[in-house]
C-alpha cells in the first residue's frame, strides 16, 4: 500500500510544495492539502537519486525491491523523456484509489495493470499473479486451483460476453465487485496517516 511510504504533512519553507502548487493538486484529485503535502513527503523518500521516481530508486530501495506490484505499478505510469515518474503523476495515480473514487474505475486500474501483454484480457498467469499479491500464504497447488475456480467464477458472474472462455475488463469488474469488501481492499485512505 501507499501508507508504507513516508511520514507527515510539510510545507514550502522547509523543501514542501508551494502552496499554488498544493491547490492545483487539490483541485485535480480531491485530495486534501494535508493528503498532497503527505503524499509529498512520501514521493521525496522514495526518489533517491533526484527530484523524480526512477526505476532504480525502486529496484535498489530494500523495502521495495522484491515487490512486484509496486515495480509493475511504477512501469504503467506515465514517465518524463528521462523515464522517471513525476510527483503530479504519482498523485494522480494515488487518487484512483482514494475512498470517494468510483469502484469501477480502481478495478479497471488494477485489470490493466495485471494485463502483462496488454491483450485486454487476463491470461491465468496473469491471474496468478494478482492472487499471488492478495493471497502471498497460499502454495503453488492451492495458487493454481484458486486461478480455475476465479476463471470460472469470473466468466459465470461477470458473463463471457464474447463467448470465448476469456476474462475481459468488463467482465472481471462485474465480477471483482461481488466479492466481499472489496472496495476496502482496493481503496488507499490517507486519513489515518495524518495525525
Amino acid at each position: 500500500r501507499w501508507a508504507a511510504m513516508g511520514g507527515a504533512a510539510s510545507t514550502a519553507s522547509n523543501g514542501g510544495l508551494p502552496e499554488k502548487h498544493v491547490q492545483k493538486l487539490v483541485k485535480a484529485t480531491g485530495y486534501s492539502a494535508a493528503e498532497v503535502e503527505f503524499l509529498h513527503k512520501r514521493f521525496k523518500a522514495l526518489c533517491k537519486r533526484g527530484q523524480h521516481l526512477s526505476q532504480a530508486d525502486i529496484t535498489e530501495d530494500p523495502n521495495l525491491q522484491g515487490n512486484a506490484y509496486v515495480r509493475r505499478l511504477f512501469n504503467v505510469m506515465p514517465k518524463d523523456e528521462l523515464g522517471c515518474v513525476r510527483f503530479e503523476t504519482f498523485v494522480a495515480t494515488a487518487a484512483k484509489f482514494r475512498p470517494e473514487a468510483p469502484i469501477d474505475g480502481k478495478l479497471s486500474f488494477i485489470f490493466n495493470l495485471f494485463d502483462y501483454d496488454m491483450s485486454d484480457t487476463l491470461e491465468p498467469e496473469e491471474l496468478s499473479d494478482m492472487v499471488r499479491l492478495v493471497k502471498p500464504e497460499l502454495s503453488e497447488s492451492e495458487r493454481a486451483i484458486l486461478v480455475e475456480q476465479t476463471v470460472r467464477d469470473v466468466l459465470l458472474k461477470g458473463g463471457d460476453m464474447y463467448k470465448d472462455g476469456l476474462i475481459h475488463e468488463k467482465s472481471f469488474v462485474v465480477y471483482a465487485k461481488t466479492l466481499p469488501d472489496i472496495d476496502a481492499l482496493v481503496t488507499l485512505s490517507l486519513a489515518d496517516h495524518l495525525h
